[in-house]
């Protein structure tokens, strides 16, 4: 059985804030039982300005929340954008980038919160705030469907964590942790919004790949401590001009289907010895970009692991169809959906839209 899943989101349009910079959602009710919770927002951040990213959720028992904050965050990069930990709520639990239940509760309903915080009139501009809310997601079977065979979004770069190996250190201890940011700053070149040369002018070591050590300055988490924070590379993408959010798909032949809209995806992955074959390494948290699928099935994945070497020619390689669904299914099969406003992204299914 497929999980429950249900993206919401608000566009710019519908984000009026009041006088104090403050904007709260409506309350939703997905019409399921939620074990967790996604926020994903697109926010243009001029110098010395900043956002903060908050959830408020119903438990089944009626019980409420307070507003748990999940992002104080800015692109300004003399802001440290950070998630909160420790938030004694005695409902749910603010981890990182997700919302959950404390002691197993589920919930019925959530709502958003953004708070722009700078000068009047030169205050951050909100242009999508929305999450993503399931139920059962992790370690489901994929829902069937076939996966468009033969089906390549061509023009993505191929940028291996690698090259980056113990280069600052500071940021999750170095290049072989930055697999979310090497992913996203594949999917921002894709798109032609990257950093530019001046942008990545402080980069100080050579490498042919800069973008990757400048995507991880702007998607580091503080209090997390890495760069793999699932809203924060999102946020960074969204920040460039584009659509960007974090959701979680039913298998890959719901992915298949942005690949033939011509839209690349990020993948989160885990697995161990074995279970992937041909990765050569394992990994209990990895993001991956899928491109298509070969004539076979087999998908087609920009891997910035690049099976440890330390190359760009060794980040395109397909896996095992099956073997490649478990180890998403492991995250529940979160993805990063980023493309151009003007691209259309495919319809989405209409009984619980997930996109």
């Amino acid at each position: 059985m497929s999980p429950d899943i249900l993206w919401t989101g608000w566009s710019g349009t519908q984000i009026a804030p009041d006088g104090a910079g403050v904007w709260t959602s409506p309350e939703v009710s997905p019409g399921f039982s939620f074990d967790e919770l996604v926020a994903s927002w697109n926010v243009v951040t001029p110098p010395g300005t900043w956002v903060e990213v908050a959830a408020q959720v119903v438990a089944e028992s009626g019980e409420r929340s307070g507003w748990l904050v999940l992002a104080r965050w800015s692109s300004d990069p003399a802001f440290a954008s950070t998630s909160v930990g420790g938030q004694d709520d005695p409902v749910a639990v603010a981890s990182d980038d997700t919302i959950l239940g404390r002691d197993g509760r589920r919930f019925t309903a959530f709502s958003l919160r953004v708070s722009l915080h700078g000068r009047e009139g030169s205050r951050p501009r909100a242009s999508l705030l929305g999450a993503m809310v399931s139920a059962g997601a992790r370690g489901s079977a994929p829902a069937p469907g076939p996966v468009a065979r033969g089906a390549v979004v061509a023009g993505v770069p191929a940028y291996s964590q690698q090259l980056h190996r113990d280069r600052y250190p500071q940021w999750d201890g170095g290049g072989q942790s930055w697999c979310s940011a090497a992913s996203t700053a594949m999917i921002a070149d894709f798109w032609g919004v990257g950093p530019t040369p001046a942008e990545t002018a402080w980069v100080d070591y050579e490498t042919p790949d800069p973008q990757v050590p400048f995507t991880v300055r702007e998607v580091y988490d503080e209090s997390f401590g890495g760069a793999g924070n699932w809203a924060f590379n999102a946020a960074y993408a969204g920040a460039r001009g584009l659509v960007a959010y974090v959701t979680r798909l039913r298998s890959f032949a719901e992915a298949s289907r942005f690949v033939e809209a011509g839209i690349p995806l990020v993948l989160a992955v885990s697995h161990q010895e074995g279970e992937l074959t041909g990765a050569g390494y394992v990994t209990n948290g990895h993001l991956l970009v899928l491109t298509g699928f070969e004539d076979d099935g087999r998908p087609v994945v920009h891997d910035p692991a690049s099976h440890k070497i330390a190359s760009d020619a060794a980040v395109r390689t397909t896996y095992d169809l099956g073997e490649l669904d478990r180890a998403w299914a492991r995250s529940g099969r979160i993805v990063y959906v980023i493309r151009r406003p003007d691209v259309v992204p495919p319809e989405p299914p209409g009984q619980q839209p997930n996109w």
